[in-house]
């Protein structure tokens, strides 16, 4: 795994996995990046001044996707 600047980046942590997107905090040159992979595909790529700011935007990814799949979710079930 390594980021789009120095490809020899090989420090990660996964910060968080739902249903085969993964969000991971890498250490590189230009400083903590988070990525959002689904499956192999990079979809989100961002560069952060600290590894607190990128867990913070991670953790707010993380809760707006689950608050989509439930709002999905609610939409499938029949009304009373």
């Amino acid at each position: 795994m390594a980021c789009a600047r120095c490809p020899y980046t090989q420090s990660y942590t996964l910060l968080w996995e739902h249903r085969g997107t993964q969000a991971v905090l890498l250490r590189c040159c230009a400083g903590p990046e988070l990525q959002v992979r689904d499956g192999h595909t990079v979809v989100v790529s961002e560069i952060y001044t600290t590894v607190t700011d990128v867990q913070r935007r991670a953790e707010q990814l993380r809760l707006d996707r689950l608050a989509h799949v439930c709002d999905t979710t609610n939409h499938d079930e029949p009304r009373s």
